[in-house]
């Protein structure tokens, strides 16, 4: 069966991660111009009677032209780039700013391609891969909020704030002693938390300016439709089902989409809810301008307290200060 040939369906792939010495696990294309339209050919194929010609190939190549992946093949993709970046993770000597960069720029593409090209949620499998590298990146504590905050996009996309909040849920959790099992599953619940807005109208995600009643009813339906999202996979834990599900409840009861009051609220989804707001307040939106941590923190405690856990927000305001 031919594929889709069209320009939404191909995926522009980092050569970089492409081992000369492997065998591909997907094809690789190029993009052409023909009579002012793009079309894409293929650059190396993953037939096992090609193998040693591709090798020879891709260690002759510069890559100087941008390579595509389509669509049918992200999965793929994204579990070879991931074992690639394991090995840079593990065995290079790059600083762990570095490191952490390029496993935030694969986690960005695999959130971008699960929210903004309407990819299977089977490429959320991979997404504990991604975590334990994450972990690796944090494990000598050196990067803290203020190291995040540098790597972290500064703009407010879905895919992005999904990143930001499961980092900043993982450095929370190790600073305050949390065994390994509990920052991973903390991480993976932070980092999926939004899962459920793939659900619904990008129109009303990308709204400029405020929902109207019925809008923000429909945006609302995102906890119960990420538990579903989630619960379908199959592979997730409660724990981080709860934070898909909790994160948006609030400490004095009027959250949804239960209405959790106090303590009956998942201590994960506690601690989401804080990093949820934090990034978001810190982040730019085409209406509105980034606050300055010391600018967030205040509004979290001065005007949305009631919304919080007290002991873990005063123990976040504390981790953000100069030394965290």
């Amino acid at each position: 069966m031919p594929l889709e040939n069209s320009a939404e369906n191909f995926h522009p792939i980092d050569s970089k991660i492409l081992d000369k010495n492997s065998s591909l696990v997907f094809d690789i294309y190029c993009k052409v111009q023909d009579d002012d339209e793009n079309r894409f050919v293929l650059y190396a194929s993953k037939k096992p009677r090609y193998r040693e010609k591709v090798r020879a190939l891709l260690r002759s190549s510069d890559f100087t032209e941008e390579l595509f992946i389509h669509e049918q093949d992200l999965a793929a993709y994204f579990e070879y780039a991931t074992n690639a970046l394991r090995d840079y993770v593990i065995n290079s000597d790059a600083t762990p700013e570095k490191k952490m960069e390029k496993v935030y720029d694969l986690s960005r593409d695999v959130t971008h391609q699960f929210f903004e090209a309407n990819s299977s949620p089977e490429i959320l499998r991979g997404s504990g891969q991604v975590v334990e590298l994450m972990e690796k990146c944090l494990e000598d504590n050196k990067l803290g909020f203020h190291g995040l905050s540098k790597i972290m996009e500064k703009d407010y996309y879905t895919y992005t704030h999904s990143i930001n909040v499961g980092l900043y849920c993982m450095s929370f959790a190790l600073k305050i002693g949390m065994p390994a099992d509990e920052v991973h599953e903390l991480g993976l619940g932070g980092m999926l938390h939004d899962v459920g807005k793939s659900t619904l109208p990008q129109g009303i995600i990308n709204k400029i300016g405020s929902l109207t009643e019925e809008e923000f009813e429909m945006v609302k339906q995102h906890t119960d439709k990420g538990e579903a999202v989630l619960r379908g996979l199959g592979c997730y834990g409660e724990k981080v089902i709860q934070v898909v599900g909790q994160h948006h409840e609030k400490y004095n009861g009027e959250g949804y989409h239960q209405g959790l009051v106090g303590d009956d609220i998942a201590l994960f989804a506690r601690i989401c809810k804080l990093t949820d707001v934090y990034d978001a307040l810190t982040t730019r939106r085409s209406y509105k301008k980034s606050l300055k941590p010391l600018e967030a923190l205040t509004i979290m405690k001065s005007q949305m307290g009631h919304e919080f856990d007290p002991k873990l927000l005063n123990a976040f305001i504390r981790m953000m200060g100069p030394q965290g």
